[in-house]
């Protein structure tokens, strides 16, 4: 069987047997379902990237709230 046949099989569980097996599967491969340390997400601008474009959000609040209104 495939892997991508025996994803095809676990997307048809129930989505407590969904988490169930991928917490058996993680478990196999030694790793904790509990994520631990930071979430990477509150990493996000810690170290921006110097490429000398302009970022386009300048303009956002001017284009949303500026326009005439119709």
């Amino acid at each position: 069987m495939s892997i991508h046949e025996i994803e095809i099989e676990a997307l048809k569980l129930p989505k407590e047997e969904r988490a169930r097996l991928a917490e058996r599967l993680l478990a196999s491969l030694g790793r904790e379902t509990e994520p631990t340390g930071e979430d990477p997400i509150f990493g996000i601008g810690r170290a921006p990237v110097e490429c000398g474009v302009t970022d386009g959000s300048v303009n956002h609040d001017r284009y949303i709230y500026q326009q005439t209104q119709g």
